[in-house]
């Protein structure tokens, strides 16, 4: 089947040929009888009729097929902006990763101060720690404890856990040094207290002790004043 581009020339061709046919006609009007010349244009007219009927089926694909051509252009043009769009927000989104990488990598976290045991001190300690908690065994709630803490230890072998592990045996050593800095805190105020109560005391029985000394003493020169 022909193109519609095809079909196009082959009907502007033979209504151009039809045109130089009318054309001729006109020009032997005056050698021709009205009615020839009436019966000419009428073949003309009847063989043009197709023709035109012809281009405006062609006009009519033309303008179908171009509204069909201009919607998918905006179909895809739609595609194309959703697309550019979402690139966008994808470096967007890469951009803020980044910025997040980087400040990842910049962190100083708090922990890179503070003074932890070595390794090895530290697994006696904590080996130590958790066997005593095993052994005395005081309440049902510090088992638990002592549980869910090696439970969150997890593998010691990946560094991270490592790490939180230190971290939370570090503070847990901390408050228990604390709580017995507390303790020995309290009794050395307690004990401070008690030798200064002493002292009152003795100064008190030393105080008496003189009087008691001057009384008798008092008491020997008037004897030996007889």
């Amino acid at each position: 089947m022909p193109s519609t581009e095809e079909q196009l020339k082959q009907a502007l061709a033979s209504l151009s040929e039809l045109s130089d046919l009318k054309t001729a006609i006109d020009d032997d009007a005056s050698d021709s009888t009205t009615e020839e010349a009436r019966a000419a244009a009428m073949q003309l007219l009847t063989a043009s009729a197709p023709l035109f009927s012809t281009l405006k089926r062609l006009n009519r694909r033309i303008y179908n097929d171009f509204q069909t051509q201009k919607t998918s252009v905006a179909e895809e043009r739609a595609k194309v902006d959703t697309a550019r769009l979402a690139l966008q927000n994808l470096k967007y989104e890469e951009s803020m990763l980044e910025l997040e990488v980087k400040v990842c990598q910049e962190f100083q976290s708090i922990f890179q101060d503070i003074e932890l045991h070595d390794l090895q001190e530290f697994h006696q300690l904590r080996s130590a720690a958790r066997a005593d908690a095993r052994d005395t065994k005081e309440d049902a709630a510090g088992w638990d404890t002592t549980a869910q803490a090696e439970e969150e230890d997890g593998d010691l072998n990946d560094d991270h856990r490592l790490m939180l592990a230190r971290l939370r045996f570090e503070l847990k050593e901390r408050k228990r040094l604390e709580a017995e800095k507390q303790t020995l805190q309290q009794d050395k105020t307690h004990v401070a207290k008690e030798n200064k109560d002493k002292k009152v005391k003795l100064e008190q029985a030393e105080k008496q002790l003189k009087d008691l000394l001057a009384a008798a003493q008092a008491v020997q020169a008037k004897f030996e004043s007889f």
